[in-house]
This record gives C-alpha cells, structure tokens and sequence, in this order.
C-alpha cells in the first residue's frame, strides 16, 4: 500500500484508511461507521467531502484523530497537504474493535484476550521505556 499524494485528495487518503483499518468494502466500513453506504462512496469518488460531524464518527472507526481526517478532507482551509496515513500495523485496529465495549465477543472473553496480551507485551513495555528515557 502506498502513501496518500495530494493529487489523490480525501478519497485516496479514506481508500487507504478503510483498508488499513481492514474493511473488505467501503460498505462494511459505512455499516460500521453508522453511515450511509452511498455518502461514502461518494467521499471516495470525491464528489463530496464529509461534514465534521461525519469525521467525527468515522474517526474513531478508522482509528484516525479528528485533525488528521480533517486534513485530510480539507487541505485547502487549513493550509496543508493530504497527510499520508500513519503507518500502523492493520492488526491495532482489529484489536481496539475487538476489545471495545460494543464489540460482539462477550465481556469475559475480552477481558481474557486483554490479561494475555498485557502479559504478553510487558516485557516489551520496559525494553520501549528504556529507549524513550535514554
């Protein structure tokens, strides 16, 4: 996957973003982001920009910040170029859907899957401190 350009404008930037965050389809991020499947396609096709209320519900959908987005949708208000999506693992937004509180997996199940990987990435924890003091 490539990096967003200018020329590719908001509906390369979403295009990445959607598949990022791993959608099969526009539609299956337009379902989970509780917007008409129609407006994100136009979005992509960039015959429309989205609201800021639309920005503020894909945001956490895509697991992007709200300023990001908004840069990206509109670069000529606010005086910069479309940002290429952070580079983040596709599996880091799988597992916030996975262990959000609206996910489908039942509570104790989640709570399972998180004691895990918290035993799992602690020793990983110390080594990152230690990089970020030194």
């Amino acid at each position: 996957m490539t990096p967003s350009t200018p020329e590719a404008g908001f509906g390369g930037y979403l295009k990445e973003a959607i598949q990022a965050a791993r959608f099969p389809t526009p539609t299956h991020f337009a379902r989970a982001a509780g917007t008409d499947p129609s407006v994100v396609l136009r979005w992509l096709s960039g015959e429309q920009r989205p609201t800021i209320r639309s920005i503020e519900r894909i945001a956490p959908v895509l697991g992007r910040g709200i300023n990001e987005i908004v840069v990206a949708a509109y670069p000529d208000r606010v005086g910069g170029p479309v940002p290429a999506p952070p580079v983040t693992p596709p599996i880091v937004h799988e597992l916030g859907r996975i262990l959000a509180p609206d996910s489908p997996i039942p509570e104790a199940d989640r709570k399972a899957l998180e004691a895990v990987l918290d035993r799992m990435l602690d020793p990983y924890r110390k080594v990152l401190r230690r990089r970020r003091s030194a």
